[in-house]
């Protein structure tokens, strides 16, 4: 089929757009021979920092000795970025190879489900991680959950260990309108008798979650209880305190404080995975090896420019509380895009108190908010109390929008590019050509 054949194949399932159900999942699955069973397994579900654990968790049973896959999404510059084998993505011709081998199996796949019924490009994407784990002979693999759980296409794996990394309004359309509905559509990841390791929730969710569990027979343990954090406010190595072991002077290769609290729940994950302590210096080395491409990057010094894919108002707060600490009292430049079915007004009255200037944005996503939607969403919120906000522009094209940002920014400004990963993976996609 070639290379270019494969790309419009898998442009063209990405037109059909998102769909909620197991059914075209589970059909492809029986075609394929149940690739998802060949390795156990894990599964990450959550509102933020999915992507960070998923790595964290993958890193951390790689350095004691396993092969393992990891799944995550969306990826940045290239759909190949999804499916990763002991840290490293699959080569691009291996990646189109392999799109051209799975196509006969969608067209099967598709021939016994109802007439009309087709797999989206997730779905594809993801059935292709679950093919190439096989064929790379993994003994586990982390699999990041796309939106939700229950009907996500990921559910199709039997996982050992479950994940839930924290609970937020987001995906409201799709996943409820309250916290309790949206933990129900995440927690039903769980399986009877499962291992389940959660992140920071509020009491009433840590509630709800027990009960959950309880009913399905499922270890359950909680970041700040059974996983504690022993650190300053800085930058500097933490200790962490677990149900099974304890590990100290642990570093991360990443910025961003609230890495730390992913790094805990990945740790209890592996723990609870692997049955028992991780052996302190490989979980060390793990930790400082691990990197989190779009989140808090550095993408140059002089100035200063921060990518973050911050992409709602839990993960905006989390991105300036780390800025904060890291960079006190220095103004932001930043471009900002963000997706019409988040928050945005909430997340610009949190951004903009930080900026003296502000371009407002468009990324390649259908659902971006256009550059001007932006500017009206930000009127009254920028500048509270009467304040004097920031400086606003409007450049539709990203690319030019960061030049622009460049060319202002003085030496004690950062350029802050932030507000969907899709805007980060437009800059990086364009930054590689």
């Amino acid at each position: 089929m070639g290379d270019e054949a494969a790309r419009e194949y898998l442009d063209g399932l990405d037109r059909l757009g998102m769909r909620f159900g197991l059914e075209r999942m589970q059909a492809l699955m029986e075609v394929l021979g149940s690739p998802q069973l060949a390795y156990r397994t894990v599964h990450v579900v959550g509102t933020n920092g999915k992507t960070s654990t998923t790595r964290f968790i993958a890193g951390i049973l790689r350095a004691h000795g396993l092969r393992v896959g990891a799944y995550i999404s969306p990826h940045l510059v290239s759909p190949a970025e999804r499916q990763m084998v002991d840290g490293l993505a699959i080569l691009e011709p291996d990646f189109w190879t392999l799109v051209e081998e799975l196509r006969p199996a969608v067209e099967e796949a598709e021939k016994r489900l109802p007439e009309g019924h087709r797999v989206t490009q997730f779905e594809f994407l993801t059935a292709l991680a679950f093919e190439w784990f096989r064929r790379q002979g993994c003994d586990a693999a982390v699999i990041e959950a796309g939106l939700g759980g229950r009907l996500d296409a990921t559910s199709v794996i039997q996982s050992d260990v479950q994940v839930l990394t924290s609970v937020g309004l987001d995906h409201t359309d799709y996943l409820g309108q309250s916290l309790d509905a949206i933990l129900a559509e995440k927690a039903a990841v769980v399986r009877p008798g499962g291992k389940v390791m959660a992140g920071p929730l509020a009491p009433q969710l840590k509630a709800q979650l027990r009960d959950i569990c309880r009913d399905l027979q499922a270890e359950i343990r909680f970041q700040d209880e059974d996983v504690s954090l022993l650190a300053d406010s800085h930058q500097s190595p933490f200790d962490v305190f677990s149900f099974k072991g304890s590990y100290s002077d642990l570093s991360l290769g990443v910025l961003g404080l609230y890495q730390r609290e992913n790094a805990g729940v990945a740790i209890g994950a592996a723990e609870l995975f692997m049955n028992g302590p991780l052996e302190a210096d490989r979980l060390r080395r793990a930790l400082a090896e691990v990197r989190v491409p779009g989140r808090m990057e550095v993408m140059s010094q002089k100035p200063l420019c921060i990518l973050d894919g911050a992409h709602n108002p839990q993960g905006m707060g989390e991105l300036l509380r780390a800025l904060d600490v890291l960079l006190p009292r220095r103004r932001f430049i930043s471009v900002v895009s963000i997706l019409r079915d988040k928050d945005a007004e909430a997340m610009l009255a949190q951004i903009g108190p930080h900026c003296d200037i502000l371009f407002f944005t468009e990324n390649s996503n259908d659902r971006s908010c256009s550059a001007e939607e932006l500017t009206q969403l930000s009127d009254g919120v920028l500048a509270p109390n009467g304040e004097r906000g920031p400086e606003v522009f409007v450049d539709r094209d990203p690319c030019s929008a960061l030049r622009s940002a460049y060319k202002l920014a003085s030496s004690n400004q950062v350029v802050l590019v932030t507000g969907s990963l899709y805007l980060i993976a437009d800059v990086k996609r364009n930054l590689s050509r």
